[in-house]
C-alpha cells in the first residue's frame, strides 16, 4: 500500500494551529482533543519503537499510533474490516444511500438536548422511508433500513445527519 501525497495528518500539522486559533470560539474540548491526536499521531511525541528485520538486520523507528477513533489513519484498518464483514452481509438485490440532514438553525439544540433531537431524527427519517416505501406510486413495499447517526461533517463542524 502506498502512502497518499498529502494525508489529513499532515494538514493539521501545516494548518491546525491557525485553525484552532480562529476558530476556537466554537471549537469543543472534543474537537480540540482530536485534533491533538491526529497532529501527534505517529510522530515521536508519542513515542516509538523499534523494528528489526531477524533475516538481514535492517531497522527503523517505527513511531505510535494516537489510536483515537475519529483518526482517519489508525481507524483505516478497522474501517476496511468492518466493511468487509457488512459486505458479506449484502444481499442480492439494489441499495438506496439517503441521508436526512438536520437544519443549522438546529444545531444549538442539538447541543442542549442531544438524546431528544437525535431521537427526532431517527423517528421522522424512520417514518418517511417506511411512509414513501409502502406508497405503490413509489416501491410499495415493505422495507428494512439501517440508520447511524453522523454528527460532524468533513470540516469537522457541527452536522447532525443520519
Amino acid at each position: 500500500m502506498t502512502r497518499p501525497t498529502v494525508e489529513v495528518a499532515d494538514l493539521v500539522r501545516t494548518q491546525g494551529d491557525r485553525f484552532v486559533a480562529e476558530n476556537r470560539s466554537w471549537l469543543s474540548y472534543q474537537q480540540l482533543k482530536v485534533l491533538r491526536a491526529i497532529q501527534r499521531c505517529r510522530t515521536p511525541a508519542l513515542g516509538g519503537h523499534l523494528d528489526q528485520c531477524s533475516g538481514c538486520g535492517h531497522s527503523a523507528i517505527s513511531f505510535n499510533s494516537c489510536r483515537n477513533r475519529h483518526c482517519p489513519k489508525c481507524q483505516a484498518q478497522a474501517r476496511q474490516r468492518w466493511l468487509a464483514c457488512r459486505e458479506q452481509e449484502l444481499l442480492g438485490l439494489s441499495y438506496f444511500h439517503v441521508v436526512f440532514t438536520l437544519p443549522h438553525e438546529l444545531n444549538r439544540l442539538c447541543q442542549r438536548n442531544p438524546a431528544l433531537l437525535y431521537n427526532l431524527l431517527f423517528r421522522s427519517g424512520a417514518e418517511t422511508l417506511l411512509e414513501v416505501a409502502a406508497d405503490p406510486r413509489h416501491l410499495g413495499a415493505d422495507i428494512g433500513f439501517l440508520a447511524i447517526l453522523h454528527t460532524w461533517g468533513q470540516n469537522l463542524l457541527l452536522n447532525p445527519h443520519s
